[in-house]
């Protein structure tokens, strides 16, 4: 009984995958930002601001009805810090998937956040 088990145990975790992808940027904005006149010395500053978003399958039926984005993460960590850009960041994007039972898919963006002025 007991080899059956360990069997389809095994046979189910080596059908799992997963992937994860890290990134650095040294500015992110979902809003429109001109690169050229607007300061970010001495402008507002949030420090070490995470945002995550994410979705789960649980036996093929997905818990959002959009895979998460990019912009998603970005937007959420622009909110959370109350800004327009976030520099210095880090970036990762993973799945995770478990034929026929679970599955998982995210974003997670983390840098500073700040609010830009306008150009002089």
């Amino acid at each position: 009984m007991r080899a059956p088990i360990r069997v389809a145990l095994a046979a189910l975790l080596a059908c799992s995958a997963g992937c994860a992808t890290h990134s650095h940027f040294e500015a992110l904005s979902t809003e429109r930002v001109p690169s050229l006149g607007y300061q970010l010395e001495g402008a507002r500053r949030v420090p070490d601001v995470a945002a995550e978003v994410r979705t789960h399958t649980i036996f093929w039926i997905p818990t959002n009805t959009h895979s998460p984005t990019l912009q998603d993460a970005v937007d959420a960590a622009l909110k959370r810090g109350g800004g327009n850009v976030l520099v210095d960041v880090d970036v990762e994007h993973w799945w995770v998937f478990v034929p026929f039972l679970y599955g998982q898919e995210g974003w997670r963006v983390q840098g500073d956040v700040v609010r830009t002025g306008d150009p002089d």
